[in-house]
């Protein structure tokens, strides 16, 4: 089995990828409250910034994980850590923070960090820009999509990131004018039906009101009501079920979100052609996944883009992608050792 490879610290441009990005849940919009965070001091806060780009470092490990827990109040930090003059991992792990806080504030030094030199901060800074949902990084988005060639160490390319981001944004904000119109729609279809009602209303009372006093021979008497014996109905009984009848629970797909463009392919690594591709915001349903949690089986769900596709030649539908470029499930996934592929395959 394969896994991504670690990154190098000294090189510009490493051949490895870095740590293994902790995955987002699916892009929306408008973004749901933020938990409460927790005191925490600023001298905590330099520690684990400071843990980011030191692999040697004892909380370098959960250093992501505990700056996303501690949350708005670690933004000013880890804002500060994109910069060109930092070391590449310690920005690319501060753009994985950031893009789990989702805080807008992030969003300058984000797109300041689409002009590294590294195409894994690159690569970060796109994905980060996707989760805060600033319409400001638009137009750096499109340059980033139209001109960046890099790629990531683990062959994702940036400017395909970045096409992905943008349309994204687009169907939010097409989604979002939409919605306000639909919801103006519906508030003035409510008024007018509101006036017409009010207006029957008085029109009704004031005829009330004119008739009432008035002596109508044939109109006035009040008829003579004969009301009917309701006769008793039989209640249906009831089916009593079995004592030892019971109901089988139906097991949920555990489905998730595809977070953009990204190859499918037959086994879980990158020395193998791809069978299908998978498109930003396509549902995806989980089937399983490596002993060390870095690839996913996946199956193409109901709501998809039209040129999404799975083709496995066992007919099956199903292929494996890596964890950082679709949303994470929300149940445990069980774990499948692959079976090698039959033949040879040709390298992407």
């Amino acid at each position: 089995m394969t896994t991504e490879p670690q990154p190098n610290q000294s090189s510009p441009e490493p051949t490895s990828a870095p740590r293994p990005t902790r995955r987002l849940t699916a892009p929306r919009l408008p973004r749901s409250a933020p938990p409460a965070e927790r005191p925490v001091s600023r001298a905590e806060i330099d520690e684990l910034i400071g843990a980011l780009g030191d692999p040697n470092h004892p909380r370098h490990a959960e250093a992501v994980d505990a700056l996303v827990k501690i949350g708005a109040a670690a933004v000013p930090a880890l804002c500060a850590v994109i910069d060109p003059n930092q070391p590449w991992l310690a920005v690319y792990r501060a753009t994985e923070a950031l893009a789990q806080i989702g805080d807008g504030r992030a969003t300058g030094p984000l797109i300041a960090a689409l002009k590294h030199q590294n195409a894994n901060v690159r690569w970060g800074a796109v994905r980060a820009l996707t989760q805060v949902g600033d319409v400001r990084a638009l137009l750096a988005l499109r340059e980033v999509a139209r001109a960046d060639q890099g790629r990531t160490s683990w062959g994702e390319s940036v400017a395909g990131a970045a096409q992905s981001a943008l349309d994204l944004l687009s169907r939010r904000s097409i989604w979002a004018q939409s919605l306000e119109l639909v919801k103006l729609a519906i508030v003035s279809v409510i008024f007018l039906l509101s006036v017409a009602l009010a207006f029957g209303v008085i029109g009704t009372l004031r005829n009330e009101l004119e008739q009432f006093g008035r002596y109508v021979p044939g109109q006035t008497e009040l008829p003579t009501l004969v009301l009917p014996t309701p006769r008793p109905t039989a209640t249906p009984r009831q089916p009593t079920p079995a004592a030892n009848q019971t109901t089988a629970p139906v097991a949920q797909p555990i489905t998730g979100t595809a977070l953009q463009v990204a190859n499918v392919r037959p086994l879980p690594g990158t020395n193998n052609q791809p069978i299908g591709r998978i498109n930003a915001g396509d549902e995806i349903i989980f089937l399983a996944r490596t002993a060390n949690d870095q690839w996913y089986l996946i199956r193409l769900g109901e709501r998809r883009s039209p040129d999404s596709f799975i083709a496995n030649p066992d007919g099956s539908g199903a292929g494996w992608v890596n964890r950082a470029l679709v949303s994470p499930p929300a149940a445990e996934v069980p774990v499948q050792e692959p079976l090698p592929l039959t033949a040879p395959t040709a390298t992407p």
